[in-house]
Formats: structure tokens, sequence, C-alpha cells
């Protein structure tokens, strides 16, 4: 079975999860780490965090929210292999 890593920066903290199509939000749920989050559709912006390194998949359109470059949704949003993120 193959795994791939979330690394969250400032919580020194890393996951290890088998590639699905589960939103990233739950899969840090999952892990009891929680952030905070309203619409969990990407329309709020509430979950934002900031990507580092890795790529991620909208699992649906992308958010309707406002980004910089780098911010990204986890609620709306899957893992393509490792990342690292800080929130």
């Amino acid at each position: 079975m193959c795994f791939s890593k979330i690394k969250i920066l400032n919580k020194n903290n890393v996951i290890y999860y088998k590639k699905t199509n589960i939103a990233l939000i739950t899969i840090f749920e999952i892990h009891n780490i929680f952030i905070n989050s309203e619409c969990r559709q990407g329309y709020c912006g509430t979950c934002r965090i900031q990507l580092l390194k890795g790529k991620i998949i909208y699992n649906k359109n992308l958010p309707l929210a406002s980004y910089k470059p780098g911010e990204i949704f986890p609620c709306c949003c899957i893992a393509n292999g490792n990342i690292l993120v800080n929130f």
C-alpha cells in the first residue's frame, strides 16, 4: 500500500494517508487537527491555509472566495502526493 504525507509546518506534525478523494480538511480532522471552517464549499475562505510545497487538486470548481497565490482551501481540495502546509 502506498502512502503520501502531509507535513504541517507550524504544528511540527506529519500525517501519512492513503491517496483518496477525501477533502484535505477531513484528513486533518481524522487526525484530530482542526481548523476554522464554515461553508466547506470554498465560498467563504475561512479555512484558507498556505501551501508551501506540493500540489493539490480541487474536487469541485475553483473556490469562489478570493485568495492569494500559495493559499488553498482544504475544505474543497485533495492533496496530490506529498505536501507541506502552514496554518
